[in-house]
């Protein structure tokens, strides 16, 4: 579920020199549109939803939140005709606490706490067939869910309705086409800022060692402004001669070191001739996707701030702000660490000062993105620390 960063895949970018937000009169397509309504699903941090499901000897129903990428909490009741039963859960990455009279039992992470992966199995299909264009625009597509009717599956159904105002998903039902057997998702309250929590949370600590003589007071302020910008409720101090982390175990050292990287930032010139080029970059280190980088290079020193934001479309954009404007440029390039994360289209005949752009990243990447560019570190090392150890 989890990726670095360098192994996102980057498709491409648009710019716009804007206010706030990018401006643009918006006029729908339903059926050009509709692929780019539901993969826009995964580009949000967040959302409510209500589960029903049907099947020959069961139901469900339940209600939960999910922040897409990280964690769900999901409460609901199994009734098997003469017996209901309450059920809920907490999945947070890799983990998941089910609730059994009373008490909390952690386990590796199922999809009885992750529905988004459920929603994204669905979803899979290419082709979708507009039917109705009323308070949503409402669309019919093949999906198969087996296990919903094994030998019935392939007259299985599904649609999916999209909302008019937001253009994403508002439900998704499978079934078959008397609903004797079904799976829906109601998808409401997009982007919320509800936290998910661990039932118990435990911390562990973990040393960070600079790189070089750097001074720990300094690093310790800067480690503070990169976990501020991530929204981490991580702690850092100092104890001694150590800088001592503390994360709760819903994290490991992978996720540490990735959000810990330096994420040092430029914005370079790009030129379609590669003869014009000083040097060669990457996405993601891909030679099949290369980019010319003329001499133009500006770092982290003249960006004033970065925001993150999502436009009237609900697409999420970043916004990067110069200190001062910079010559007129057809094209530039965000590289962070050594890898280029995005290409963007400028107005060659004007100097610009805001940069706004769209990434095809799911939210909580370009999360990271804002954070590197905010806030950028320095090469350290992470050691766990046993308990009781300092």
């Amino acid at each position: 579920m989890r990726k670095i960063l360098y192994s996102i895949k980057i498709l491409f970018c648009y710019l716009f020199i804007v206010g706030c937000a990018p401006k643009f009169i918006y006029s729908p397509e339903p059926e050009k549109d509709v692929k780019e309504w539901v993969k826009n699903l995964s580009r949000q941090k967040s959302f409510s939803y209500k589960y029903q499901l049907k099947t020959a000897g069961a139901k469900i129903s339940a209600q939960g939140d999910c922040i897409i990428g990280q964690a769900e909490h999901i409460t609901g009741l199994w009734d098997y005709g003469d017996t209901i039963t309450g059920f809920e859960y907490i999945g947070i990455n890799d983990r998941e606490w089910s609730k059994k009279d009373g008490k909390w039992l952690e386990s590796i992470r199922g999809e009885e706490s992750n529905l988004f992966a459920q929603i994204q199995r669905v979803l899979e299909f290419e082709r979708y067939e507009l039917l109705n264009v009323g308070d949503r625009f409402l669309f019919r597509f093949n999906a198969v869910l087996p296990f919903l009717a094994p030998e019935k599956w392939r007259e299985m159904v599904g649609y999916i309705g999209i909302s008019r105002k937001l253009y994403l998903p508002e439900f998704i039902w499978v079934g078959l086409p008397d609903s004797s057997v079904y799976w829906q998702v109601e998808i409401t309250n997009y982007n919320h800022k509800r936290i998910i929590k661990s039932p118990h949370t435990e911390f562990l600590s973990y040393q960070i060692i600079p790189d070089g003589s750097l001074e720990y007071n300094f690093a310790i302020k800067k480690i503070k402004g990169r976990l501020k910008a991530l929204k981490l409720n991580w702690t850092v101090k100092r104890d001694g001669e150590k800088i001592i982390l503390n994360v709760p175990r819903d994290w490991d050292l992978y996720d540490i070191k990735e959000f810990l990287a330096p994420g040092v930032t430029f914005i370079c010139g790009v030129t379609k001739n590669g003869n014009q080029a000083s040097r060669i970059a990457y996405f993601k280190g891909n030679v099949n996707q290369s980019v010319f980088l003329t001499d133009l290079r500006y770092g982290h020193d003249k960006i004033k701030s970065v925001d993150l934001k999502f436009d009237h479309i609900n697409r999420p954009f970043l916004t990067i702000k110069l200190k001062q404007k910079i010559e007129p440029v057809e094209q530039i390039a965000i590289e962070i660490d050594s890898f280029i994360i995005a290409t963007v289209e400028l107005d060659k005949d004007k100097k610009i000062n805001k940069i706004s752009a769209y990434p095809d990243m799911k939210y909580l990447d370009l999360l990271k993105i804002k954070a590197f560019i905010a806030q950028p570190l320095f090469k350290m090392e992470v050691l766990p620390l046993a308990k009781g150890s300092y």
